[in-house]
């Protein structure tokens, strides 16, 4: 085998590591990209129950402060409501983080 050939030899393995490399950061770059994503929605979601939160405890207050029994502000058809809004995002934000888990355990 000639030098020719050698180096010819060398410069198609080099070319294979460089686009296998390539290949994994783009990958790479995709993954971190959907984990941003993912990240930005549970901030939204936790900004979300926040706001729940706070609603639920402005009517049960208010309903308090009108003289209502404790028994009437937790059957509150209102606060109820609002209470299976808080459920359903937090299941949500549960899916989104088992998700973002089995990214990251892809790595």
């Amino acid at each position: 085998m000639g030098l020719f050939q050698r180096l010819k030899d060398d410069l198609r393995a080099g070319i294979a590591t460089l686009r296998l490399g390539t290949v994994h950061a783009a990958g790479r770059a995709l993954e971190e990209t959907e984990l941003l994503r993912m990240r930005l929605e549970v901030r939204k979601l936790d900004q979300q129950l926040s706001d729940l939160y706070k609603d639920i405890g402005e009517r049960a207050v208010d309903m308090k402060e009108r003289g209502e029994t404790a028994e009437r502000v937790v059957h509150d058809a209102e606060i109820g409501r609002l209470v299976r809004e808080v459920q359903t995002l937090k299941q949500s934000r549960k899916k989104l983080e088992t998700e973002m888990d089995e990214i990251r355990n892809e790595q």
